[in-house]
């Protein structure tokens, strides 16, 4: 069963990854309404794949500009995930521009916290997320870890990413990164409760956003 949960899961997140050019390749997702119950439309829902993750996400510890980012600094508050890089041509800051719109749409006590995670640590360092995530909203928060800190959190939310090698040796640091590009909500207890697919569309994701946080 978890490793249909995790198939499931990469599905929907893949849903949009960026390439060089800017291109994009839309996946089919899965709906699912609650556990054990066969896919489906989430009732009254558009954009959002619900889901009832009992457990919280697993214990990981990222590098921010605050310092340390753990699980538990996500606790007691909404929050949505989102995972890419900041050299990103085209999804990234779409996706970035579109939370910051959808949270100043939302009364301050109703507005979720905003995480985005680097895959490209090497580019992505702390003092650069200061400067990128927060230019969107200076709410927003930005994190980054190596492999081996991102693959507990990536493998329970069936993200994928592919650093592609440099396009000419002499320049190591220019390179482009596949990515998937669902965006996460997990409620105040760390526990995965949506995947919003893209193409993303701010109405309906504030709707479902409402009626999922109202539950």
């Amino acid at each position: 069963m978890d490793r249909e949960r995790r198939r499931h899961l990469a599905l929907l997140a893949l849903g949009l990854v960026a390439t060089a050019g800017g291109a994009a390749l839309l996946m089919r997702g899965l709906r699912r309404s609650g556990p054990g119950e066969p896919p489906g439309p989430a009732a009254g829902m558009r954009s959002v794949t619900v889901l009832h993750d009992e457990p919280p996400l697993p214990a990981f510890r990222l590098d921010s500009p605050g310092g340390p980012l753990t699980r538990d600094d996500l606790r007691g508050r909404w929050t949505f995930l989102f995972f890419g890089y900041t050299q990103c041509p085209d999804v990234c800051p779409t996706a970035l521009g579109l939370m910051a719109e959808l949270c100043r749409r939302l009364p301050a006590v109703e507005r979720p916290a905003v995480l985005f995670v680097s895959v490209d640590p090497a580019r992505d360092t702390p003092e650069l997320l200061a400067q990128y995530v927060p230019a969107f909203d200076p709410a927003f928060r930005g994190a980054s870890g190596d492999d081996a800190a991102l693959a507990a959190l990536v493998r329970h939310l069936g993200v994928q990413y592919h650093r592609h090698p440099p396009g000419r040796p002499e320049h190591p640091m220019v390179y482009t990164v596949d990515h998937s590009a669902g965006m996460f909500l997990l409620d105040p207890a760390v526990r995965l409760r949506g995947v919003f697919s893209p193409p993303h569309d701010l109405e309906a994701m504030l709707a479902d956003y409402r009626q999922l946080v109202s539950v």
